[in-house]
């Protein structure tokens, strides 16, 4: 077993905002100003055109984390109602984050088998150990890592998209927060409450562990009541910011009277066994009468000094926040802004909130109605949507290790028999895939702050945070080690030994349809890796650097005839060389880089 005492890497995620001020874009010169926003006319009203391959591509890299070609195939043959039913399929249960980074402190001796059993669920184990061994740290990056975990491996649904979605709107942090259970019951609740009522949702994060320290309702009392959640709650959360979200100073100020007293014991998130539970510590709790603006229509909930009464109040203020009309179109707006556009102008706001925001409220602030609406719409086909987007840090790493498998390799670049089946190589490089999305900007499980990622909110420039001069030579240098050298998933200085993974171009190249023909074979590579038409120009570049320079129309077929024939380590090589250069072109390419 090879070992290291580290923990994983948590080097801090690029600030692209600064980042991408640097770059002194000119929004208007690139038709970027509000007055030239491109946008579809069409509203929801079914979709009934072609339903081709570029249309489920489409679907697909939107509605999934990461798109991989084994997606494609699962519904290539099936009708539009089919495909649109299977991606609203919630995708079940899921294997519980485990005890897999027990190599981490190999050398610590305080730490035995019996503190952390190996491949146990730990999220309603206690996190530190009799002898006061704190094992939260560990904990926090083995769930990081199984967050990528579930995005590599998710079915053709829309389910863990949607989890990404309402972290990215529900924000907390799991590194700061520090106690990795709470971080996992905060996840479960995302995953739980997915495709159900919005305003149950709500209501769970509001109590919710995790959230509870992230915006201080634990330090919420009447002496001196905390307005933090009581204003994200409702300027993020629930109502937005927009121009005609008109709560006031006074309903923030009431809200936070009514969220006191609320709070969670610590000590069953570290020291004790079992799940941790939100209670009301009524001593706590402003008992008083609380008095809502004309926004809410001059609502006033009665206090009350009793558990069940506190209850009730909350009940009462999500029932008074989600009686308005900006609260349902607050959420739609950023529903669409995720799914396919985050600029938004009057005519979407017309064609597609307003009536999106209906069918929410007729559905009771369910989320799946509001997506088969959505998804299912021809707005959504508009062809001015397809590849419109650059891909976020995790659409690129989840949909290059979901598509090439990418195994576990030595110092040697050999493959690791049995790695599958160990836990802590696994978690390895699952942690390994979590590194390079932060180092890419996207640090998941703690966002920059409690807007989300700016990709995902702050105009004009939304999605053109991801791209800058340096993220943009990172993306490009990880591609290149991965179908080169490869790339180290860790690294023990102490013993010179290691794990990577790397792209093998052989056994990827085996599931085309005919590898040994050089123009069929580049076709189905812009077809997988690329998915829209690219330049006759480009794909001669591809071809050039398959062929690297050679004018016999043989040199690659024999190269792929002799590996077929007799796969040894050296014809596999030959054929890993022959296209390195080629792959690194293809992910060079802008197209690669949309959505």
């Amino acid at each position: 077993m090879l070992k290291t005492s580290e923990l994983p890497s948590s080097n801090k995620s690029p600030n692209l905002v600064e980042l991408f001020a640097k770059e002194n874009v000119n929004f208007q010169q690139i038709g970027m100003n509000s007055g030239s926003i491109l946008s579809s006319n069409k509203g929801l009203e079914k979709y009934t055109g072609v339903f081709g391959k570029a249309q489920k591509f489409h679907l697909l890299n939107r509605a999934l984390i990461g798109f991989s070609y084994k997606s494609y195939k699962e519904i290539e043959n099936l009708t539009f109602d089919q495909t649109i039913d299977l991606i609203l399929k919630p995708q079940g249960n899921y294997d519980l984050p485990i005890n897999d980074y027990y190599d981490d402190f190999s050398d610590n001796k305080e730490l035995t088998s019996k503190d952390v059993p190996k491949g146990q669920p730990w999220v309603t184990s206690k996190e530190w150990t009799e002898d006061g061994n704190q094992l939260s740290n560990y904990r926090i990056s083995s769930l990081k890592a199984w967050m990528m975990k579930q995005f590599v491996n998710q079915k053709t649904s829309i389910h863990w998209k949607l989890v990404l979605m309402f972290h990215n709107l529900l924000v907390t942090s799991i590194q700061n927060g520090g106690v990795a259970k709470a971080a996992y019951q905060y996840i479960a609740t995302l995953y739980n409450g997915a495709f159900g009522d919005y305003k149950d949702l709500i209501l769970k994060i509001t109590l919710d562990p995790e959230m509870l320290m992230y915006l201080n309702g634990n330090q919420n009392n009447k002496f001196n009541p905390d307005e933090n959640y009581a204003r994200e709650l409702q300027e993020l959360f629930t109502v937005g910011k927009g121009p005609n979200s008109k709560y006031t100073e006074s309903d923030v100020s009431e809200m936070a009277k009514l969220l006191t007293g609320w709070y969670f014991n610590y000590d069953y998130g570290i020291r004790m066994d079992g799940e941790i539970v939100s209670e009301i510590a009524m001593w706590n709790h402003e008992t008083s009468d609380k008095q809502f603006s004309e926004f809410y229509g001059n609502k006033k909930i009665k206090g009350s000094d009793t558990p069940e009464g506190a209850l009730r109040e909350l009940n009462e203020a999500m029932n008074m926040i989600f009686a308005t009309d900006e609260s349902a179109k607050y959420i739609c707006r950023r529903i669409y802004g995720f799914f396919v556009n985050p600029m938004i102008d009057e005519q979407v706001e017309s064609n597609i909130i307003t009536p999106l925001s209906k069918i929410f409220k007729d559905n009771n602030f369910q989320i799946a109605p509001v997506l088969k609406a959505l998804l299912s719409s021809e707005h959504f086909y508009d062809t001015i949507y397809y590849n419109a987007l650059i891909k976020s840090p995790l659409d690129f790493i989840v949909g290059i290790a979901k598509e090439f498998d990418l195994p576990l390799l030595d110092n040697n670049r050999v493959k690791l028999p049995n790695t599958e089946n160990d836990l802590y190589l696994q978690y390895k490089k699952f942690a390994h895939f979590y590194s390079v999305a932060n180092n890419l900007g996207l640090n998941l499980g703690d966002p920059p702050n409690v807007s989300g990622w700016p990709a995902y909110y702050q105009a004009p420039a939304f999605d053109l945070f991801w791209i800058n001069s340096e993220t943009i030579i990172k993306r490009d240098n990880y591609t290149d080690a991965l179908f080169n050298w490869g790339n180290w998933v860790y690294y023990n200085n102490s013993t010179k030994t290691g794990l990577q993974v790397r792209v093998d171009s052989a056994d990827y190249l085996a599931r085309f349809s005919k590898p040994r023909d050089i123009d069929v074979l580049i076709n189905e590579l812009v077809d997988r890796l690329v998915g829209v038409t690219i330049s006759a120009a480009d794909k001669a570049q591809i071809r050039e650097k398959i062929m690297q320079g050679n004018p016999n129309i043989n040199y690659w077929s024999s190269a792929w005839d002799n590996f077929n024939n007799n796969s040894t380590n050296e014809n596999r090589q030959v054929i890993q060389n022959r296209l390195s250069n080629a792959f690194g072109y293809i992910f060079q390419l802008g197209e690669t880089q949309m959505y």
